[in-house]
């Protein structure tokens, strides 16, 4: 027979090894929780880090525009030349910066050639990096 000495310390024994494996248990769902990726539908509605070519904002899903690898905000997505919209399929762009058609084709007949257009990139783009960022 048991003394109840040995009783008391066998039930304490089972009492640890149970809360042991309870803890382990918790710990291994925290850490399977933790390293999982997330899927395709929660990484759509979670945000994105895409940021806007343009203005430089967080671009997300739904109120987005992808052209050529560069995501642009359906507001941003519009003529460097008379501002007026553009879409995907009625755009151009020369050097990184948007034009509807009807303007990149007026432009090209004011001179005869995209090199003043090239110009005005560039000095665009040095206007641009010598502003600092807020």
């Amino acid at each position: 027979m048991y003394s109840k000495f040995d009783y008391e310390w066998r039930i304490f024994i089972v009492r640890s090894l149970m809360c042991y494996l309870v803890l382990s248990l918790i710990l291994k769902s925290l850490s399977w929780f933790q390293t999982r990726s997330p899927s395709k539908a929660a990484s759509m509605f979670s945000g994105t880090q895409e940021k806007c070519a343009t203005c430089g904002k967080t671009a997300y899903p739904l109120e987005k525009v992808t052209v050529e690898s560069q995501a642009y905000h359906k507001s941003c997505f519009k003529c460097s030349h008379g501002g007026c919209p553009i879409t995907p399929s009625n755009y151009a762009a020369l050097e990184g910066i948007l034009y509807c058609k009807h303007h990149f084709a007026q432009l090209f007949k004011e001179k005869g050639s995209y090199n003043h257009l090239i110009k005005s990139a560039s000095m665009k783009r040095a206007a641009a990096a010598s502003v600092p960022e807020a």
